[in-house]
């Protein structure tokens, strides 16, 4: 009677999955993110939480139909991309491996004019050879996607608890035969030592860190609690004002950006750049990323250094 009474929930849960995966949702408006995680804190109980691994690709959402950017701008993937993609909403990070990321966003944040619209028919096993296969009879600016992957990590469901969300994502990925849609792996933990741990580890492996999406959460606009971003430094973006001449050996170089921050804080940006960067910097106007170990008493950031270029189309709204 017990095993007859497990198969039938079970059935069931399939069911509901399906419902939920295929009909009409309560999709949220906006965008769901993080907040940083203090490491500090002491009233955190991990074990509530699903881990996994912080991508430093392109934040994207899939409608059912097209990707779009944070700012909902579209983006121009190649038709097989997203061929047989789940007809649903989901939130994703367009990425192809850790350190990564200039190469992706200079290859999803292009518009592929040259390309005329293809679709790839029948079921696609999950292998790297078929995408290039995939993508051998395309143009160039195509086959360049051939690496990028979208890595699905939540649905904007209205009313369902990220443990629910995750399962309809599993489902939704199992049925899904292209290799570009994939799902980002989640694991637990148990304490916050443990997380200290895997942190070290992700981040000597090249990492960017962790992300902590407590499982009994629901998905809404803006910041949440319930999602944090774990790093062993801080990041934030600010925008660059000016250019300093450099001294010594950085003498007929960029010698640091004068940049300023959406709050209003104004500082010098000069360490974290190369050579290259130095005598060709971003430009006046442009928005980078830089990372910090807290702030002053005045706001400003601690031992602030250079990461990278951020493409306007991803910044936060």
């Amino acid at each position: 009677m017990q095993f007859f009474l497990t198969v039938f929930c079970l059935l069931l849960i399939t069911a509901v999955t399906h419902v939920n995966a295929e009909d009409k949702l309560d999709i949220v408006d906006g965008l769901q993110l993080a907040k940083q995680y203090s490491h500090s804190r002491q009233d955190i109980n991990i074990a509530e939480y699903w881990v996994s691994e912080k991508l430093d690709g392109i934040r994207a959402r899939w409608d059912g139909t097209e990707l779009r950017t944070r700012n909902n701008n579209k983006i121009d993937a190649p038709a097989w991309f997203t061929a047989n993609w789940p007809k649903a909403t989901i939130d994703g990070e367009l990425w192809i491996a850790r350190g990564q990321f200039e190469r992706t966003a200079s290859i999803v944040l292009s518009k592929l004019t040259s390309v005329a619209p293809q679709s790839v028919a029948g079921s696609l096993p999950r292998t790297e050879s078929t995408v290039d296969a995939m993508t051998a009879t395309h143009s160039l600016p195509s086959k360049r996607w051939a690496k990028v992957r979208f890595m699905a990590f939540d649905m904007p469901v209205a009313g369902q608890s990220f443990d629910s969300r995750l399962n309809m994502l599993n489902y939704l990925n199992e049925a899904t035969s292209n290799p570009t849609f994939a799902v980002v792996p989640q694991f637990t933990l148990s304490s916050v030592n443990a997380l200290e741990e895997k942190l070290e580890q992700v981040t000597l492996s090249g990492g960017e860190g962790l992300m902590l999406h407590h499982k009994k959460a629901f998905y809404h606009s803006g910041r949440s609690d319930k999602l944090l971003k774990v790093k062993q430094f801080e990041d934030a973006e600010a925008k660059v004002l000016a250019h300093l001449a450099g001294k010594g050996k950085f003498k007929g170089m960029m010698g640091s950006l004068l940049v300023e921050t959406p709050a209003g804080v104004q500082f010098k940006l000069g360490t974290g750049f190369s050579e290259k960067e130095r005598r060709a910097p971003p430009a006046v106007g442009s928005w980078v990323t830089f990372k910090f170990y807290g702030v002053t008493k005045n706001g400003k950031p601690r031992f602030a250094s250079f990461l990278r270029v951020r493409p306007p189309s991803d910044l936060p709204k």
